[in-house]
Order: C-alpha cells, then structure tokens, then sequence
C-alpha cells in the first residue's frame, strides 16, 4: 500500500486560517522591531508627557513647536490669542530691520533718547539721566532685545510706526498678531488694546526669521545675533548652556510667554509657549521650563541617535 504523509493533502481555507492568523501575528511582531515603530513610539510618549505638562496646570497654555529640519509639529491650542507682554518685541525687532533694508535710516544712526519715550519697568534707560544718552538704533535694539528696556522699546516704536509693524506681520500670515500699545501703557490694556498673537502665528514669524524670508538673509542673520545674547528665562532653563538659543520671554501679570528658536545641532527647532490665567506667577516658569526641557530631549535624542535607537552622537 501507497504511504500518504499529511503534506500531501489538500488544505481547505477552515483548516488554512488558523496558519495564516499566526503568520499575520508574526509579522505583526516582527513590524514591532522596526525603526519606524521606534521612532512612532517614541513620538507618542513625548506627546503624552507635554499634554501632561499642559494639562497639569490651571492656567490656559498654548504650545507651538516645529522641527526645522523635517517639519515634524505639535500644536496644543495652537490658535488661541494670548497677550504676548515682551515677546511682541520680536515684531517690533523685524519692522526695524525691514525699514533699514529699504534705506529709510541706517541702523547705525546716531539717535537721541526723547523724554516723550521714557517710561519704568524692564530696563535701564528709563533710569539713565535726562537729554545725556544717545546711541544707534541697533543698540537700542539690543537693549530691547537682551534687557527687554521699554524705553528702548518705545522709541523704536515711535521710529517705524505701530501700523507698520502689523503690517508685517499680515503679510507674513500673523494676521492675529498684533501690536496694540506701547509698554507701560496700563490705560490701554485696560481698554482692551493688548499686544497679542497666536503659538501658531509667532512660530511662523520665527520660522521666516530662520529661513531668512522674513526681511532677508542678511537682516535675518544679525537679527538671530541679537536674540542670541546670552539672557535667562524659562525656554532656557529646559537646554543645556552650550546650545544656542535665539528668543524673547515677556511677563505681565497673569501672563508668562517664551518664544524662540533652539539651535540644537543637526535638528535645530522652534519653541512657542504661551500662558494665561495664571494662578501665581511661578506657574508660568514651571509649565515653560518643563515643556522645554521635554521638547529638547526629545529633538536630542532623534537627532543623535541611528534607526535603530542606538546612540551616535554628532
């Protein structure tokens, strides 16, 4: 008699579906290990753990951040209007730019500080002596800049025009952005005219500045000196000294916003922060703080690590 062996027979699709189940669940797995699966979960914790950060707070908080490099974003009430207190000086910073780059004035202009502009708060010229300073408008700009100085501020204001810097902004997409006031004006707050704008719209502005679209590749390179400078805030206290940071933070009450771009190497990206309805003042630095600290780890490790997740640092 003729041996058959079980092989030999013909399989129906009821008997062939369990094989096939578990060779789907096979590759399943095998998909588990691939660098994309890596990569994905990775991005998933992060998102978790920002959302987290946001969501433990009682104050409203917008979050803007963009890799520069592949475009990779997470928005988190990315369209909310927040006051922007000093980081509206960013706008004030390219109108200036843009007006010299026309041959309205040289920023190396020699300028008077008027009394009309002097006004308190951040800053040191306001506490300078009456008719004895006079520098170029860059070096007002730095001031603005690196010491947040309102009476720098204002006299810059006063130079390009409000309605100036706004219409930079439009064309730029920033239409809910918007210079209102100028600093220490409290009667104009209270009237509702606040200097305001987006997470989503300041990161397109900074994402222009980067690129050099947003006046030229030469305004945009000494513009990014500037906002270099060494300063403290809460988007730095989450990146180590050694990576340059290029950002404005501003604080009135209630308010706490940092907004910048991160030069990390190989994977440089920008940062928008923005709070409100703070319940103490310290509770805007801490939210900031940890969401930088969260974003810079993990643009970090994406960019010094192979696809495999094994570490290869630049």
């Amino acid at each position: 008699m003729k041996k058959t062996f079980p092989f030999s027979r013909v399989v129906t699709f009821r008997q062939a579906l369990p094989l096939q189940l578990c060779l789907g669940a096979f590759v399943v797995l095998l998909s588990s290990f691939s660098p994309l699966r890596a990569q994905d979960l990775l991005r998933q914790r992060f998102v978790e753990k920002v959302k987290s950060i946001v969501s433990s707070s009682d104050a409203v908080v917008g979050v803007a951040m963009k890799d520069l490099t592949t475009g990779e974003e997470l928005f988190i009430n990315e369209d909310e209007i927040f006051p922007q207190a000093s980081s509206i000086k960013i706008h004030i910073l390219a109108e200036l730019y843009r007006q010299a780059e026309e041959g309205k004035f040289k920023l190396t202009d020699i300028t008077p500080l008027p009394e009309s502009v002097r006004v308190g708060g951040s800053g040191v010229l306001g506490e300078l002596g009456k008719n004895s300073v006079s520098m170029s408008l860059r070096d007002y700009a730095v001031l603005m800049m690196v010491l947040s100085d309102n009476t720098a501020t204002n006299l810059l204001i006063e130079k390009v025009g409000m309605e100036n810097v706004n219409r930079l902004l439009t064309s730029n997409g920033a239409t809910k952005t918007k210079l209102q006031r100028v600093m220490m004006d409290v009667q104009a707050a209270k009237e509702g005219r606040e200097n305001i704008g987006t997470p989503r719209e300041v990161l397109r502005v900074l994402e222009r500045l980067y690129r050099g679209e947003l006046v030229s590749r030469k305004a945009s390179e000494d513009m990014l000196a500037i906002l270099k400078k060494p300063k403290g805030g809460a988007l730095r206290a989450g990146i180590p000294d050694q990576v340059e940071l290029a950002n404005k933070e501003g604080e009135v009450e209630g308010i706490r916003c940092d907004v910048g771009i991160v030069f990390l190497p190989g994977s440089p990206y920008g940062l928008c922060v923005m709070t409100k309805m703070l319940p103490e003042p310290g509770e805007g630095r801490r939210v900031i703080s940890e969401i930088s600290r969260t974003a810079y780890g993990y643009f970090e490790r994406k960019a010094n690590s192979n696809q495999y997740g094994r570490r290869v640092p630049r």
